[in-house]
């Protein structure tokens, strides 16, 4: 690297750090005005909102609007190369607009990887933490909460709970029907399901079985207590949206063969943040390609209207991952397709800018 190279490759990396401070500075305060009742009315001590809570929120926005910081940023020093002249000196050295855009290409590359690897595994452990203050400080769930539900757990299996209390892990109307060939084989009724810590199994209380055989006739048998061990666990019911957050990538893909097998619903959601995770990282490229095009150019207002430039097309980029996403996980748009939707039309749009940009 030249040391040109060099010259541009630090003024990236140290704005970055200079525009990530301000910024989570100005977003943990807005937070903290939110939720300073919900600290005070639970009594959180001050130590552990501090290394319990923002300690594990900064990874969490960080990743969230890590795009937006390296916009930001690309436009914020790159502005001041133009308005200086700096970049006309450097074009006019016989340094093609290509060749000058190999150290931002170099602090691209960086903090893709660094959002890759942090977005895959280092912040859904900080969402862990994160969520778990939150539920405990800020918004406790509530524990009279139940919820009613059919769920294939396997194949041909299907289980129906009225009522199941996720604090304690007990239903009631508990059903179990497996079926053979599209023909019912089992039917399972019973008043109440609960788990037992203790062993790891289920309870099932004042249960009803019906084994259905064409041939040999039917088999009925009823009881008080039937102590057995299911396929599936209390944490396979979890019903919040936090679920995958906190799972690194490899459990999420898992995670998501084990809905696909079971049957399971909703698998779009998991879908969209697993493919959500690569899309945000590869879009660092496409933020600083359109803020090198946008502000190497000389223009009058300079800084100001660049940076009012790169705000909108940061918020437009995130209207368009919502429509994107929104017809993915409620309509029949692919997951991977309504997560790169986004990534797609910018890039056409960095390309466009590339070419009209100085040379």
């Amino acid at each position: 690297m030249k040391i040109l190279d060099w010259y541009i490759l630090k003024k990236f990396l140290g704005t970055f750090v200079f525009i990530m401070i301000m910024l989570l500075s100005i977003t943990i305060v807005v937070d903290l005005s939110e939720k300073i009742d919900s600290f005070v009315d639970n009594h959180a001590p001050v130590k552990a909102v501090v290394f319990d809570f923002y300690v594990y929120f900064i990874p969490y926005i960080t990743s969230l609007i890590g795009p937006f910081f390296v916009l930001v940023t690309v436009i914020f020093f790159t502005s001041q190369l133009a308005s200086r002249s700096e970049i006309i000196a450097i074009l006019n050295s016989g340094t093609s607009f290509y060749r000058f855009l190999y150290p931002y290409f170099i602090g691209a590359t960086i903090f893709a990887v660094l959002f890759y690897v942090g977005n895959n595994y280092a912040v859904p452990y900080a969402n862990k933490k994160r969520i778990e203050f939150e539920h405990k400080y800020v918004s406790k769930p509530p524990e009279g909460m139940r919820y009613s539900f059919h769920r294939t757990v396997s194949p041909g299996t299907i289980i129906y709970m009225d009522g199941y209390k996720p604090s304690d892990a007990t239903g009631g109307k508990f059903s179990i029907d497996k079926f053979k060939d599209g023909k019912l084989v089992y039917k399972l009724r019973s008043e109440k399901i609960e788990w037992d810590k203790k062993t790891k199994r289920w309870k099932v209380l004042n249960y009803y079985i019906r084994e259905i055989d064409e041939v040999n006739g039917d088999k009925i048998s009823s009881g008080t207590q039937l102590d057995t061990a299911y396929s599936f666990k209390p944490e396979d019911f979890t019903f919040t949206e936090s679920l995958k957050e906190v799972m690194t990538s490899p459990e999420l893909k898992d995670y998501i063969k084990y809905m696909y097998k079971s049957g399971q619903p909703d698998i779009e959601f998991y879908e969209v943040e697993l493919y959500r995770r690569t899309s945000s990282s590869f879009s660092i490229y496409l933020m600083t390609l359109i803020g090198v095009s946008v502000a190497s150019r000389k223009v009058r207002g300079g800084l100001g209207w660049h940076i009012v430039l790169g705000i909108g097309l940061s918020a437009v980029y995130e209207v368009i991952m919502k429509f994107s996403v929104t017809f993915s996980t409620n309509a029949s748009l692919p997951p991977v397709l309504g997560v790169w939707i986004p990534n797609i039309i910018y890039a056409g749009l960095a390309i466009y800018l590339i070419r009209k940009a100085p040379k």
